[in-house]
């Protein structure tokens, strides 16, 4: 069994396209080793090792990925680095993801994120 839960591949699927090759994330999506998990109380964080994995670090948060439960949202962002991949879960909401969120369904949704142009505004 994968450690990654259905939601969370589709997180990575999203966040990792071109970033990791195909063979990576095969990889990613089959792993099934020793992993790292941190609940922070308002989030987590689940990381895997494995030489497979890129050396060089980078961060990936495009684009804009959100996940809603009842009323729960959250948000996430992927590190590469150090032949590690960590997956950070975050309140993206008023309220903070609970300790079992991986246990529940999740819907991944990429909504259009705007940016106000302070340069601009009046």
């Amino acid at each position: 069994m994968t450690v990654f839960r259905k939601f969370e591949l589709e997180v990575l699927r999203l966040l990792l396209h071109g970033a990791v090759s195909p063979a990576q994330m095969s990889f990613i999506e089959d792993f099934s080793g020793a992993f790292d998990y941190r609940y922070t109380g308002s989030g987590y964080f689940l990381t895997i090792f494995d030489p497979i994995l890129p050396a060089e670090k980078s961060t990936h948060h495009a684009p804009a990925v959100v996940g809603i439960s009842g009323d729960v949202q959250c948000g996430f962002v992927a590190f590469l680095g150090k032949k590690r991949l960590k997956l950070e879960c975050h309140t993206w909401g008023p309220v903070d993801v609970p300790a079992d969120i991986r246990d529940r369904a999740v819907s991944i949704l990429t909504p259009p994120v705007q940016f106000a142009d302070q340069a601009n505004a009046t």
